[in-house]
């Protein structure tokens, strides 16, 4: 059991919630869930490739129940959860889990923002951390490319001082070279930043990372290549410059510190 912690509020003041009905847990028949126009997003093409995909892999432990609110008629409407209650009926589910909340309509509208703004996002660190325990595979490959140069990609947010040489934790930029199959480009770009100077915690930060393994994806050059331009020319000099010509021209960094990373590494693959 020690992967296991109990609600623990030590050191946290008590709250007094505010006088209200306690909701109801109930399964609904979809064809009793109506869309209140008023406050709800209409559903543009990308809304409905989120419905499609939700529906192609439908599993109930990925269900969390909808919201909803009695209205006339023997109705409910929608708070939250009308992507996955599309979801259900293109799956021919007749009735889905909800929490029926005794609300006027303005109340409802007020907890569809609530909901979808002030909701708390799970950062990526702790997605790939669950991907790990789940298995999936591109959380495996990330891990495997980033220990391969003898880094770790890390599943949890460090403060500053805590941070050491060789932890990563650009686990989205990780994931997108991973998807494009560019597991040696992380793998190259790490081993030559940590052979380079062993003991630099900025060189493993997003800054860096990005333009820095982005050109690298480019360039197609090997570990010995990514060695010497570090050598040739230090990175953050690099980006300064890159930041300076951004700023003089007008265009993004991010451009400008991959394509003056590109033309230091086609530059040592050509000598």
């Amino acid at each position: 059991m020690s992967d296991y912690r109990q609600i623990n509020i030590d050191g946290m003041f008590p709250v007094t919630p505010s006088s209200q009905p306690a909701p109801q847990l109930m399964w609904i028949e979809i064809d009793k869930l109506v869309i209140d126009d008023r406050y709800q997003r209409p559903l543009n093409s990308g809304n409905l490739a989120a419905i499609r995909r939700i529906a192609g892999d439908f599993r109930w432990s990925r269900f969390s129940p909808i919201v909803v609110a009695p209205v006339e008629g023997g109705k409910y409407a929608l708070i939250d959860g009308q992507h996955r209650a599309h979801a259900a009926a293109l799956c021919s589910f007749e009735k889905i889990p909800a929490m029926v909340a005794l609300v006027a309509p303005e109340e409802q509208a007020l907890a569809f923002i609530e909901i979808n703004t002030r909701q708390i996002r799970v950062n990526t660190q702790s997605v790939y951390r669950a991907a790990l325990t789940a298995g999936e595979t591109w959380a495996l490959r990330c891990r495997e490319a980033v220990s391969d140069a003898g880094c770790r990609l890390m599943s949890s947010n460090y403060t500053t001082k805590a941070k050491k040489p060789g932890m990563v934790f650009a686990v989205s930029l990780i994931k997108k070279l991973i998807e494009r199959d560019q597991d040696a480009v992380v793998t190259k770009g790490l081993t030559a930043l940590l052979e380079y100077d062993p003991n630099s915690v900025a060189n493993f930060s997003n800054d860096l990372l990005t333009p820095w393994l982005g050109a690298i994806a480019e360039s197609q050059v090997d570990v010995n290549n990514c060695l010497a331009a570090l050598r040739e020319k230090r990175p953050w000099l690099v980006i300064e410059a890159a930041d300076r010509l951004a700023a003089e021209d007008g265009r993004p960094k991010a451009a400008c510190r991959r394509e003056f990373f590109a033309m230091l590494l086609r530059g040592r693959k050509a000598a």
